[in-house]
């Protein structure tokens, strides 16, 4: 097994993570093989494991780096916002979130599908903690002042719908998913946000 030295490993993990993205993206998770990212990374396959134990490990690292980068984001947002309503402040969010999602277009894939695929290949506490990923987000919000009639757990699984929804109309135009969205979004909003 080769060794590589820590400036080494951070340049390849980096590389890995970054065309991974790019294969990901243009691919689709299912497509893309572990010769396709050692060829465009230029390691060899058993280095590949020194890194990660199969290519759904390596998407999952990948989704949630962005996602951080996202919660970065989303705690500016709220920080700058603190003075609206917290209906203005939710809206505020996903506006900013769908132009991250444009940003980074492999959250697209993130569907149903693709998180089985992903389940079959890794351990149940990493697709754990993955999951629980997504729940910050509505602790975040919770943590900067919004309030809702429900749990967070609740909350999280209400975004999350309207993320799915998103997802589903991406084939029916721009248009129709960015109504539609709103719709769903404000409904939710109305439901779930206390005054």
């Amino acid at each position: 097994m080769p060794r590589f030295s820590e400036k080494e490993k951070k340049r390849i993990k980096e590389k890995l993570l970054t065309e991974g993205e790019r294969l990901f993206t243009t691919y689709g998770m299912k497509k893309v093989t572990i010769d396709d990212l050692v060829e465009a990374t230029g390691i060899a396959k058993a280095s590949f494991y020194t890194f990660y134990e199969s290519k759904e490990y390596l998407y999952l690292d990948i989704v949630q780096n962005i996602q951080q980068k996202i919660f970065a984001e989303l705690n500016i947002i709220l920080d700058s916002n603190g003075h609206l309503p917290s209906e203005e402040r939710i809206l505020q969010v996903f506006g900013a979130m769908y132009e991250m999602m444009i940003q980074y277009p492999i959250l697209t894939y993130m569907d149903t599908t693709t998180v089985e695929l992903i389940a079959r290949k890794v351990s149940k506490e990493r697709l754990f903690a993955f999951r629980e990923q997504n729940f910050d987000a509505a602790q975040t919000l919770y943590d900067h002042g919004v309030r809702f009639s429900c749990d967070t757990q609740t909350v999280s699984h209400a975004f999350q719908s309207i993320y799915h929804s998103w997802i589903y109309l991406r084939d029916q135009g721009e248009e129709i998913q960015s109504t539609v969205t709103n719709i769903l979004l404000r409904g939710v909003i109305s439901q779930i946000v206390t005054k």
